[in-house]
């Protein structure tokens, strides 16, 4: 059986990033492959910064949240735990390959550095002892400068295989290493909705309801949501670790781990995001929803729906509400989905057997 170390954004409070990690290992361990998360913490991107005592009450009230995610990601973890670069330099562990995995891991506004981190392009890693292959590994909007070109084709010309999930950054990488790049799926739609419905944990809520997930933008996907919400007679719901509630917003659903999450998503009448993630949660579970453009980087959630077929769903205006129907036809944006899922598969699976 091969061991599989995977390094990605794990340890950051961020759905997405966590799911993503979480759904790659899944897949990997349950096609016959010992595969764990290299338990590497980077520094937060954007840590909430609170003077006394605002910070000790934000840390305890977000307590029950960082422990249900703890608990959702334990059993995947590598034995060695690594707080810093110069810590991951003496790795050693009984791998016998290495991914680069998904999220904007190669984006050096996400990498907890303020510049590349090379602990995502394996740079701590013998390419001797290990094979390197990455599977979605993501650049996001991000261009590098000449000099940040030099290093990673230093860096990636020790991968075997190198595959992102945007479009975009295909091309841009492509045109730093002179070598084809593969187009993925993200982690998240490895996995089938029956396939992440087991890992979904019951949350209390009466009401059926709008699930409202976003990334920054808070006032303008709730107005979007509000609309849509009115139309339907529905409550709003959103997920949150703010105690106060949005005036627009009915019902406050803090403390959400990873499971709580999907539960959410799995049993939303209708969901509104600017997220990515949330964006590929809501074609995978077939749900209607509209994704709301996240200007400062819309190139995965551009990606995503045009490959599915399904575009017209990522507004850029409020008014475009009045021209889209409110319920989507998934019949062909899934035919589309099992083809790309079956594709990025074959993709993964051959990386790591050839």
């Amino acid at each position: 059986m091969k061991k599989i170390g995977i390094i990605t954004i794990h340890s950051d409070l961020n759905y997405g990033a966590f799911l993503q990690a979480f759904a790659l290992t899944t897949f990997l361990n349950n096609n016959s492959y010992y595969t764990r998360i290299i338990d590497y913490r980077k520094i937060p991107n954007s840590p909430r910064i609170y003077k006394f005592p605002k910070n000790i009450i934000y840390k305890i009230y977000n307590l029950p949240r960082l422990s249900r995610y703890r608990r959702f990601i334990a059993p995947l973890l590598s034995n060695e735990r690594y707080n810093s670069l110069e810590e991951l330099q003496s790795f050693n562990e009984e791998f016998d390959i290495l991914i680069s995995g998904s999220d904007q891991i190669w984006n050096p506004v996400c990498g907890g550095l303020n510049r590349i981190n090379p602990a995502y392009f394996l740079a701590f890693a013998s390419k001797d002892k290990y094979k390197k292959i990455s599977y979605g590994s993501s650049v996001g909007s991000y261009i590098y400068d000449e000099n940040e070109k030099k290093q990673v084709r230093k860096w990636l010309n020790e991968y075997s295989h190198i595959s992102t999930r945007e479009s975009s950054g295909a091309i841009q990488l492509e045109s730093i290493i002179n070598k084809p790049v593969k187009v993925v799926l993200d982690p998240t739609l490895l996995l089938n909705k029956d396939g992440w419905l087991q890992y979904a944990s019951s949350v209390k809520i009466k009401s059926n309801y709008v699930l409202v997930y976003y990334i920054d933008e808070l006032d303008e996907v709730v107005s979007y949501a509000r609309i849509i919400a009115d139309k339907l007679g529905l409550k709003v719901a959103l997920i949150t670790n703010m105690a106060k509630r949005h005036s627009k917003v009915d019902i406050n659903i803090p403390h959400c781990g990873p499971a709580q999450f999907l539960w959410l998503f799995a049993n939303a009448t209708y969901i509104v995001t600017n997220s990515f993630h949330g964006t590929a949660f809501a074609v995978n579970f077939n749900k209607d929803f509209v994704s709301v453009i996240k200007r400062n980087s819309p190139q995965r959630a551009q990606t995503l729906l045009k490959n599915v077929g399904l575009y017209e769903r990522l507004l850029t205006n409020i008014d475009e509400l009045d021209n889209i129907p409110l319920n989507v036809d998934f019949k062909e944006a899934n035919i589309k989905l099992d083809i790309l899922r079956n594709d990025s598969i074959s993709y993964l699976l051959n990386s790591i057997e050839h």
